[in-house]
């Protein structure tokens, strides 16, 4: 079961989103700004991709986000933001992809999937013969 990170400070962005990644087969471990540090949820849980709000409290999430790749360059980390500008921002405050907010889900599901693989925990209900 591959892991996300997420680092959200909208508690109901974070309930939310943590909710669909679980549907979805994600193991998902969850923080807001003033929980653990990220680096140290990173190493322990050892997540494959990290949703990372862009304005979080005391530090910004590019800055958070150079910290994680100085650490770990090769961990993909995505914005969450409601920034209008991120779509041509993002990769200059060291993320590898956006969410803008507000956010459908499917298009949340569509950006985890390009890094990771489809995990889905739904059954398929069968079909009358």
């Amino acid at each position: 079961m591959e892991t996300v990170l997420i680092q959200e400070t909208d508690d109901t962005t974070l309930e939310v989103v943590t909710v669909a990644l679980q549907m979805e087969g994600y193991r998902v471990c969850s923080l807001t700004d003033h929980d653990e540090n990220a680096l140290e949820m990173i190493r322990r849980y050892r997540p494959k991709l990290v949703l990372l709000d862009c304005w979080l409290g005391h530090y910004s999430g590019r800055q958070i986000s150079h910290w994680i790749k100085a650490h770990f360059p090769r961990l993909p980390v995505i914005a969450f933001s409601c920034d209008n500008q991120i779509e041509q921002e993002y990769h200059k405050l060291g993320f590898d992809g956006y969410l803008k907010k507000p956010f459908d889900l499917e298009v949340l599901y569509q950006t985890v999937r390009q890094y990771l693989p489809r995990r889905s925990k739904r059954s398929k209900v069968a079909e009358p013969a």
